[in-house]
């Protein structure tokens, strides 16, 4: 073991250190199955969504629509990049101040056993002992992304099936007129219940994937009218319009399936820090105005669905049931997007 000075001793203390937190990073992100908000990983993501939003300002939707596709899937593939980068810094730091010589040879060496390649040597037992500690650091890292990346992706296309059956069911993008017209032409609402059953399931492993894998948050859907926040949007207003209205026996489905979504969404929400919804909703203040409502009314009675409820006391039970979720909504729909909505007059039906 050579003499090591101050300098020495410091380098190798913040290497250590530096080590330690990159793989508490790594298992943070990767293993840990709860909701973990990560410095790094977090960092990472803000800054690349920054980044695609600024690229894709000035371009046509379906540029942008790529645009913002693309940047978390390679957010992905740059972590392991980061952590490993920031091993070997690490690691030469720690060689550096072992004195295996001057910084370039520190990070050679660094190199070298991170990527397990073995062009530089070692030249003390010790530092071979932290070589070999560095080498499995790296082979480990691969290891935990090939069974990550499967993983997340499996759970995407999970996700995506669903959304792509509300398309079928409520239009693209989806809406509450289209998606209630649907169900009244095949099942006469007779079995509306268990679209609510199928879509209480559906938010329940939204809300348990998306805060234990927050990237998925920023996965996009393949085509420019489907998004998982106006899924899930489409389905609770649909309920809450449903129920609001009075258009089939109260049973309790649609009551479970609206809290079962905005409590999935309000935790997501949570995760990156969305404000919450206010806890005095008596004015129940939601970014839907009632004229909005009421021209979904006139829509449906025009396709020949009777109303069971005054406009008036439908406004104040679909707002109450709004006012659950309206802050998540808006501000996921902040983070994702641009993303479509049926509130939006270029994304309602023709």
């Amino acid at each position: 073991m050579p003499d090591i000075n101050i300098a020495g001793a410091v380098a190798i203390i913040l290497g250590a250190v530096s080590v330690v937190w990159l793989l508490t990073s790594v298992v943070r992100t990767v293993v840990i199955p709860r909701p973990e908000r990560v410095f790094l990983t977090a960092t990472t993501f803000e800054a690349a969504r920054r980044l695609a939003r600024w690229a894709s300002r000035s371009v046509s939707p379906q540029r942008r629509h790529r645009i913002l596709g693309t940047f978390a899937p390679s957010v992905l593939i740059l972590l392991p990049a980061i952590w490993s980068l920031g091993l070997i810094i690490a690691f030469a730091a720690i060689f550096w101040g072992m004195k295996v010589g001057g910084i370039q040879e520190a990070i050679e060496l660094s190199g070298s056993s991170l990527t397990t390649l073995g062009f530089v040597g070692a030249p003390t037992f010790v530092t071979r002992l932290i070589a070999i500690v560095e080498a499995l650091l790296g082979l480990g890292i691969v290891a935990l992304m090939i069974s990550f990346l499967p993983t997340l992706y499996s759970t995407f296309s999970r996700r995506e099936v669903a959304v792509g059956r509300l398309t079928t069911r409520a239009g693209a993008p989806p809406t509450p007129v289209s998606f209630i017209t649907r169900l009244h032409e095949i099942d006469g609402l007779d079995r509306i219940g268990d679209r609510w059953e199928e879509w209480e399931d559906w938010f329940v492993e939204l809300g348990e994937t998306h805060t234990t894998f927050p990237a998925l948050v920023y996965f996009r859907s393949a085509r420019l009218d489907r998004h998982w926040v106006t899924a899930a949007e489409t389905a609770l207003d649909t309920a809450a319009i449903v129920d609001a209205i009075g258009l089939v026996r109260r049973t309790g489905q649609a009551d479970t399936m609206i809290r079962s979504g905005y409590l999935a969404i309000r935790a997501i929400a949570d995760h990156y820090r969305i404000a919450p919804e206010p806890a005095d909703d008596a004015h129940q203040a939601i970014s839907i105005d009632r004229s909005q409502f009421e021209a979904i009314l006139d829509e449906l009675q025009r396709r020949g669905i009777m109303l069971q409820m005054e406009p008036d006391a439908a406004w104040h039970r679909f707002a109450g049931w709004r006012a659950n979720y309206d802050q998540a909504i808006c501000g996921l729909q902040e983070l994702t997007g641009p993303v479509p909505s049926h509130w939006t007059e270029a994304f309602r039906d023709e």
